[in-house]
């Protein structure tokens, strides 16, 4: 049976502890008939302890790699966990996807991993719009060609469109090299170990030439494609789908299909808080959302369910944070 290998970057706090246990509790509600799934968790920064011995029991199936705190001490913007997802990434997997902690997977995934595989793609969601620059400066497609130079043999290839810009926004703003919005990147084990030392390359490289460095990672990722000539597959909007309106309006077909949401904007709940604990996870529940958010909300009753899944545990049910400490370095 092929396997996938889900890669989620995290900081060791309670928030995200929450997060990965409710991605890998919706993970394995999934129907999987022939594929293999696991998620490998990589973290950098500052334990909590008891977050991480009170989410023990709940991570049992999630591999959780610690990067050296020197790592995280000289890298700048979570990069350290974030590098460390393709420096570490396990060796068997067929197919390899980069997740954000902040995703729920809700729909089966089988026959796009079957397309990875079958095509040898790169595959995700176009990001929403253009990196930011600074106001005044050069067009979407000057910056990128600027980005690019020197760093890349091959020329960029401008026949994408970013996923949420308007169309009448003017071309050299609107159309895109392959640049995804990472928080579902799927590769298949035929080109990952090639794209993990072209995007380790890369990445500190382009940050320092950007306005806003927290980009480098996207636009490492697209660079490093761009070098490989690797085939890509733009995906529909429904296989990483924000809670945002903007969205909901650009594409209300793919709502009623969605296979992953990307819970990422805060204006309705706290998306560090609503799998923290079972008072938070009610009143999400119960909370009066519209639109988007209020589909997430249902498919989050109906995959996670209507009760709060992760009681406090018992102490003896915890697992030793030395032996941890010990197995992860």
């Amino acid at each position: 049976m092929p396997k996938v290998s889900f890669l989620i970057p995290a900081s060791p706090t309670h928030g995200f502890f929450s997060q990965i246990a409710a991605f890998d509790t919706a993970l394995r509600r999934l129907n999987w008939s022939h594929w293999q799934p696991s998620v490998l968790v990589c973290m950098g920064g500052e334990l909590d302890a008891n977050a991480f011995e009170q989410w023990q029991p709940y991570l049992r199936d999630v591999t959780i790699l610690f990067v050296p705190k020197s790592h995280s001490e000289s890298t700048s913007f979570y990069y350290a966990q974030i590098d460390g997802l393709f420096r570490w990434a396990p060796v068997d997997a067929d197919v390899f996807v980069r997740m954000d902690a902040d995703t729920l997977p809700v729909g089966d995934l089988e026959d796009l991993l079957d397309h990875v595989v079958d095509t040898a793609s790169i595959a995700g969601v176009m990001a929403h719009f253009g990196f930011p620059v600074r106001p005044g400066m050069l067009s979407s497609r000057e910056t990128w060609q600027r980005t690019a130079d020197g760093l890349i043999s091959a020329p960029l290839d401008f026949r994408y469109s970013y996923s949420l810009t308007e169309a009448n926004v003017p071309e050299e703003n609107r159309t895109a090299p392959f640049y995804l919005n990472d928080g579902a990147a799927f590769f298949p084990k035929s080109l990952f170990r090639e794209f993990a030392e072209h995007y380790l390359d890369l990445r500190p490289k382009v940050m320092g030439r950007l306005a806003y460095p927290y980009f480098s990672g996207q636009i490492a990722l697209s660079l490093a494609v761009t070098e490989m000539r690797a085939r890509t597959c733009a995906l529909p909007m429904r296989y990483n789908f924000p809670n945002d309106e903007r969205a909901t309006k650009k594409f209300p077909e793919e709502l009623e299909s969605i296979k992953i949401f990307h819970y990422m904007r805060t204006d309705q709940f706290d998306r560090q808080l609503i799998f923290t604990d079972g008072s938070h996870y009610q009143s999400f529940l119960n909370a009066p959302l519209t639109g988007v958010n209020k589909v997430f909300q249902e498919n989050v009753r109906r995959i996670i369910g209507p009760e709060f899944p992760f009681s406090a545990p018992s102490q003896g049910d915890s697992f030793p944070l030395d032996a941890a400490r010990n197995a992860c370095g």
